[in-house]
């Protein structure tokens, strides 16, 4: 008699079963490779092909790497590189289309059995040996400076360290080729690195390591290792390009504090540093803090009187969060999937620019089944269980690194709520922008803002022509590239009576000949609707006759997202001359018939 709770085989989703096989931490390896075969046959939307090269065997790390990348619903194509020769590897990963490295330097292979022999080394071998590797290494990162992105991993000890201080010969050593590999790595803005340290400690040093294949074939790793290893480097490409994730929506009761404010008053919910269960919510709290110090949007999403949330924000002893650290509060009855909605555009972000944290699990699951582009994470059950679950959040938002650009994030969309409350106040449009006091700086080549101009064409969704993604060493080729009559990269800040908004859009150009091609022009959606968008082009034309092109040329290449700039180079003065069956719009215009709409409410000044 089968057991009624069983669906059928035929009612088993193949897809689901193989996704929930690379879900389980205790999946086999032939379970693992099966799944992994068989969701690879299936279309990804992306396809991702990385690098390998490493001084041990890492062969295992591969598998694990494609688990990750699906996980993120990218199909990994892998190169490997030679044993123990990155400056090679790089060569063979330029020809063959790698777009990500990762570099894996094992520590005990720099010399045979290198942390047994460390006690007893001359310091001038050691002296040498690092000299050996920052020029090693700094051929390496020089030769890959185009790559978009290069995971590099630092050293790690595989034995135990004999000192019951820590502070060993191994230990010494290995502090100073890491600082001498970050040092050397710390020159090239592709570099991430990732601490393998890190890694061994998280997993456990007897579970990172096996010592009978490291003997045999120099192949140190089990696949516990490997799959952590694997799983970081995919968190810090967000996903290999899943997401960019932007705002933090915080529910309250059991999530910032511990119980309900509306039965325990202010005086009964648990929150400080000393007392548990309250000292873990005091301690989330600060980690938020600094994810908002980070640039991390920060909102309430909650269930509750108005007025009992703002007494626990402005009287509570031990808040640590403030109403000056939070964007936007949508504290009411609603039901949460209309009040994210609500958020979203408010602030003009996408459903998937949000992870939503909340203690309920029917909340949560009303998130995840009527906006499941929201990354929907639930307090545990387990409060000991928080502090994981919250680092895990703060890999989510950090891990792909975050530019200096892009901190203060709260202050400047505070700015825009400024504006949209003093545009009430005016009769015209014109005359309120003009209240505005309006400055923009626009930049070509801004070498140093190269960071924060990725970073804009990574997030940028709505007010972006072409979608385009660029990576910093790609956006540094293309400065470089400038004085070759190829590429310019423009920048622009923007600031008004308000303060300072940062670098909030770039517009690339290419040239070719007499023709100047709009390769791609976006924008952060926190300034457009100012004219900002329309009151560069003079400028970045008038360059363009300057570099001998009688011809601007542009195109509009739809996305998901971007549909509310699908008429923009129309309101720009371009005319379209060709639309493709995929709805791409290509426009033409002479240089010398361009006239962009006149904005004089902005002050602008120029930097080349």
């Amino acid at each position: 008699m089968s057991d009624s709770t069983t669906p059928p085989l035929a009612a088993v989703d193949p897809r689901a079963a193989a996704l929930a096989v690379l879900s389980k931490a205790d999946s086999t390896m032939m379970q693992l490779t099966q799944a992994v075969t068989a969701l690879e046959k299936e279309e990804q939307p992306r396809v991702v092909k990385i690098g390998v090269s490493s001084s041990a065997t890492v062969d295992l790390l591969g598998i694990y790497l494609r688990k990750h990348g699906l996980l993120n619903g990218a199909r990994i194509e892998l190169v490997a590189g030679n044993y123990d020769d990155p400056i090679g590897d790089i060569e063979l990963f330029a020809q063959a289309g790698v777009e990500q490295i990762v570099l894996l330097p094992f520590f005990d292979n720099l010399l045979p059995s290198f942390e047994a022999q460390l006690e007893n080394l001359d310091p001038s071998i050691i002296d040498a040996k690092e000299a050996e590797l920052r020029q090693r290494y700094r051929m390496v990162f020089g030769k890959a400076r185009a790559v978009p992105a290069i995971y590099l991993g630092t050293f790690h000890r595989m034995g135990a360290a004999a000192d019951a201080g820590g502070q060993d010969a191994v230990a010494l050593v290995l502090a100073r080729f890491n600082a001498a590999l970050r040092q050397e790595a710390a020159a090239h803005a592709n570099i991430r690195i990732i601490d393998t340290e890190d890694v061994v400690r998280a997993v456990g040093q007897g579970a990172a390591f096996d010592t009978r294949f490291y003997f045999r074939s120099k192949a140190p790793y089990t696949g516990v290792y490997m799959n952590e290893l694997a799983r970081r480097i995919a968190a810090n490409a967000r996903g290999f390009g899943a997401h960019f994730y932007k705002v933090l929506a915080l529910d309250c009761d059991n999530t910032l504090w511990g119980g309900v404010i509306g039965e325990d008053l202010l005086n009964g919910i648990k929150l400080g540093p000393y007392d548990y269960p309250g000292n873990i919510f005091w301690r989330m709290q600060q980690e938020f803090a600094a994810l908002e110090r980070q640039g991390i949007v920060l909102a309430l999403v909650t269930k509750n009187n108005p007025a009992d949330v703002d007494e626990v924000l402005q009287k509570h002893p031990d808040m640590v969060l403030k109403e000056a650290q939070l964007v936007a509060k949508k504290v009411n009855w609603e039901d949460k999937p209309s009040n994210l909605r609500a958020l979203a555009k408010e602030l003009n972000v996408g459903l998937d620019s949000i992870v939503f944290l909340d203690d309920s699990s029917f909340e949560c699951e009303a998130v995840r089944q009527q906006l499941p582009m929201v990354k929907t994470v639930q307090v545990p059950a387990t409060l000991s269980d928080y502090p994981r679950v919250v680092a895990e959040i703060k890999t989510l938002f950090l891990a792909g690194g975050i530019s200096a650009d892009s901190k203060g994030k709260t202050e400047q969309y505070r700015q825009r709520a400024g504006t949209e409350e003093l545009k009430a106040q005016f009769d015209s449009q014109e005359d309120y922008l003009a209240s505005l006091e309006l400055k923009v700086e626009l930049t070509r080549n801004a070498r140093a803002s190269a960071a924060r101009i990725s970073e804009l064409s990574q997030k940028s969704n709505q007010f972006n022509l072409t979608t385009t993604r660029y990576s910093v060493a790609e956006i540094e080729q293309m400065m470089d590239s400038d004085g070759e009559n190829k590429h310019a990269v423009y920048s622009l800040v923007v600031g008004d009576k308000f303060g300072n908004a940062g670098l909030t859009g770039v517009a690339v150009l290419r040239y070719e000949g007499a023709t100047a091609f709009v390769e791609n022009f976006l924008m952060s959606c926190r300034v457009i609707g100012r004219g900002v968008e329309t009151g560069i082009w003079t400028r970045i034309v008038a360059d363009a006759v300057a570099r001998g092109c009688t011809e601007l040329r542009a195109e509009y290449i739809p996305s998901a997202k971007n549909a509310q700039v699908a008429d923009f180079y129309g309101r720009l003065g371009m005319p379209a001359c060709e639309e493709t069956s995929e709805g791409v719009r290509r426009y033409a215009i002479a240089a010398a018939d361009f006239a962009a709409p006149a904005n004089p409410w902005i002050e602008m000044t120029y930097v080349e």
